[in-house]
């Protein structure tokens, strides 16, 4: 159980991300084609990606140099990537990257990294699930968070009697909620952490537990088929790195790891190791599962056409075939074969 002084630093930790997105954050410069350039969501929580950067001996088992730049949000990385501003791209969840496949964008998914850090926050007069009928939930429109947020509904039989309220950010929500202008706010961890201190909130459940009721919405590591065609030995080796980084973020060296990470987005060591630790991170041993032919990606993918199909944002639904054409699992077989876990 975390304190609340944890908690606190972890909300602020969190919230220090809007400050620190306007820093540069290269860790090499060059224009080397086979440089390993990575789009990256630049915050105080320090992905697998930046610690591989901010760690030599993690980096320097990959024969290409490493740059990092900072995107706003996965569809704007994705189309980035498209563009040719970097090779890779990490921390895109569900909602981009099916779109991508639904658009045919030639990369492949590499890797599954971490499920969201989002909670359904509700008032403690809503005593049990069936009491939010006839409620409404916040959440952050067409993003991964309302694709889950809506499972779980599907789940417990109430998404004909919840209405899903969208809003354009977590903030906005929190708002919401503290106005009583919405009954519930499912949100990311800085909101709530703030409405259960702050606003009497209690926590229902949480984005790694929807997962495992069959709504996954998992952020992965891509990278283009260009780059990993010129480059496979490179492309391995960064999947690699990314599961040993993973493996020590989850461990007893996490601690000098992020710290050491921190400084390339010029976050204070201590509130990035307060902001990390709370990502769900996808073991290591749940890699195959997720990236394997018909496995928990493709299937989270499926249902993710369908929402943005029922939301308008596309027409049609990938077929399990562009699905499974957009999915490359061999890397992360390798690594593992690799003891790249260990």
């Amino acid at each position: 159980m975390r304190t609340t002084s944890l908690l606190a630093t972890v909300a602020v930790a969190t919230a220090l991300s809007t400050a620190v997105s306007g820093c540069g954050s290269d860790s090499s410069s060059g224009d080397d084609s086979s440089q390993a350039g990575i789009g990256y969501f630049q915050s105080a929580t320090i992905g697998p990606e930046v610690l591989v950067a901010g760690n030599p001996d993690l980096a320097g088992k990959i024969a290409s140099k490493i740059k990092l730049t900072p995107i706003d949000s996965g569809v704007a990385g994705l189309a980035e990537l498209r563009g040719g501003a970097f090779p890779f791209v990490s921390g895109v969840g569900n909602p981009p990257v099916t779109g991508a496949i639904a658009q045919d964008t030639k990369l492949k998914v590499i890797y599954a990294e971490y499920f969201d850090a989002a909670q359904l926050i509700v008032p403690k007069s809503v005593k049990t699930d069936a009491d939010l009928a006839g409620k409404t939930v916040g959440a952050l429109q067409g993003s991964s968070e309302d694709f889950e947020i809506r499972g779980w509904l599907k789940t417990k039989g109430l998404d004909k009697k919840v209405k899903v309220v969208g809003f354009p950010s977590e903030a906005a929500i929190a708002a919401a909620y503290k106005a009583k202008k919405i009954d519930a706010g499912y949100v990311e961890i800085a909101q709530a952490l703030d409405l259960k201190k702050n606003a009497g909130g209690r926590q229902v459940v949480t984005a790694e537990e929807i997962a495992k009721l069959g709504y996954p919405s998992v952020n992965v590591l891509a990278v283009t088929d260009d780059f990993a065609k010129s480059n496979k030995p490179v492309v391995q080796q960064v999947v690699c790195q990314v599961m040993k980084a993973q493996t020590i973020e989850s461990g007893q060296q996490a601690d000098a790891y992020i710290t050491k990470a921190a400084k390339i987005v010029g976050a204070p060591g201590e509130q990035a190791i307060a902001a990390t630790k709370v990502l769900p991170f996808v073991d290591a041993d749940q890699q195959q599962e997720y990236l394997k032919p018909g496995g928990g990606l493709s299937k989270a993918y499926q249902l993710t056409g369908e929402f943005l199909v029922d939301q308008g944002r596309t027409k049609t639904v990938p077929s399990n075939e562009d699905i499974a054409s957009h999915i490359d699992g061999s890397y992360v077989d390798q690594a593992l074969k690799d003891g790249c876990d260990k």
